[in-house]
């Protein structure tokens, strides 16, 4: 009995100083800011050698008047080197045609014949659509006989004419009858002329019964089907010039200042995976419609193999900033004063030295210095507490250069 009472007692010791352990070392990873392994050793060493050197150093304080000493503070660090930096601006749109002509009939009728499908390429002078021409044909044939009518009768009436002018000549008629078939003749002659323009009237009227290509490209959605009566108001397709494209891209309002002019855009589409295409922004709209409140920046692409199509879904990077050989930073180095931003610095003697710094460009993750560091410098990323000029800083990692693009 008295074994079994030792054992429990054993045992009850030994999970408390298990629990206590645990309990210690939870509460010195959350003081320490210690995520794995090697920090939690590093930690614990750094804390036995200050009980240490607190224990040596008793006498010697004692000595000095009690001065205090200064414990050290944990923090990450990036080292500053110099590299090129872009800021991309990821956004979609669609492709639209340089041109866009909407293709009509110039004259009422019954739709005959459509000759394209849907994203055919058509030449300049190509017949896409027609209509019946019976009543055209017919109303050609009825100027050209009346236009033969009214030769044969300009024919007569100048004859007729001549011969009235020999009569007078001779004495044989009086003058006032010979302007009466001189202006017979000339009514003749103006009838003539007025079947002329006629004919040539019901010749372009038959020619409108085509629907001609305007110029080379895609013709895009057909709008008419035959046997369907259409006006001039009704349009059968629209003709669209590929030669140079426009990507109609989306700025969300909160991005509309980071866009401008010139700037460099890829552009992708989904139907030639891994080929990109390359353009500048070519024109920002000046207005912010619809309800997704985005702005549209048209880029304009060459195009002359036909590969990018009209409705096309795109995706494009906008590089809305570029700098060479620059120092880079993480944006967490930051820190905002009233007077601008600082950066904290690790010196040599691993103290804190707060720098004023010149910031050309910022984003979420890096900024862009212009003035204040300089290449090799250890900057402040991450500390468990506000840092002051001087603090000693104890650096239990360092960030090395990853490009930042």
């Amino acid at each position: 009995m008295k074994n079994k009472l030792k054992f429990l007692i054993i045992g009850f010791i030994i999970l408390w100083v298990i629990a206590f352990s645990i309990m210690w070392l939870k509460t010195l990873a959350k003081k320490e800011h210690i995520k794995d392994f090697a920090s939690l050793k590093q930690a614990v060493s750094a804390m036995f050698a200050k009980t240490g050197t607190k224990k040596q150093a008793g006498p010697d304080l004692a000595a000095s008047g009690g001065e205090e000493q200064k414990e050290t503070i944990p923090v990450r660090c990036y080292k500053i080197a110099l590299m090129d930096f872009k800021d991309d601006l990821p956004v979609m749109g669609t492709v639209k045609g340089a041109l866009e002509i909407p293709l009509k009939f110039e004259v009422n009728g019954v739709i005959e014949s459509i000759n394209f499908r849907e994203g055919d390429m058509v030449n300049e002078g190509e017949i896409i659509a027609s209509i019946y021409k019976k009543d055209a044909q017919l109303k050609v044939e009825y100027a050209k006989s009346k236009l033969e009518s009214t030769k044969t009768q300009a024919l007569a009436a100048k004859k007729k004419y001549e011969m009235y002018k020999n009569l007078y000549d001779i004495g044989g008629i009086i003058k006032a009858k010979l302007e009466e078939v001189e202006l017979e003749a000339k009514g003749a002659s103006e009838q003539s002329k007025s079947a002329e323009v006629e004919l040539k009237s019901a010749e372009t009227e038959l020619k409108k019964t085509d629907l001609y290509a305007f110029r080379e490209g895609v013709l895009g959605v057909r709008e008419a089907e035959a046997g369907e009566f259409v006006t001039p108001n009704n349009k059968i397709a629209t003709i669209y010039d590929v030669k140079d494209v426009f990507v109609e891209l989306g700025v969300v309002e909160k991005d509309i200042d980071k866009v401008t002019l010139g700037q460099k855009v890829i552009v992708t589409v989904d139907a030639h995976s891994g080929v990109v295409f390359e353009g500048k922004v070519d024109y920002v709209y000046p207005l912010i419609e619809g309800k997704s409140r985005t702005l549209i920046a048209k880029v304009k692409l060459s195009n002359p193999d036909a590969q990018l199509l009209p409705g096309m879904f795109a995706r494009a990077m906008i590089t809305v900033a570029e700098f060479s050989n620059a120092i880079v930073i993480p944006s967490l180095s930051l820190n905002k004063k009233d007077e601008g931003y600082t950066v904290s610095v690790v010196d040599e003697q691993n103290k804190v030295r707060i720098k004023p710094v010149k910031v050309e460009y910022v984003t979420t993750d890096y900024s862009v210095i212009g003035e204040g560091i300089s290449e090799g410098e250890l900057v402040v990323t991450e500390t468990p507490q506000e840092l002051k000029e001087e603090m000693p800083v104890q650096v239990i990692e360092v960030q090395e250069n990853n490009q930042a693009q």
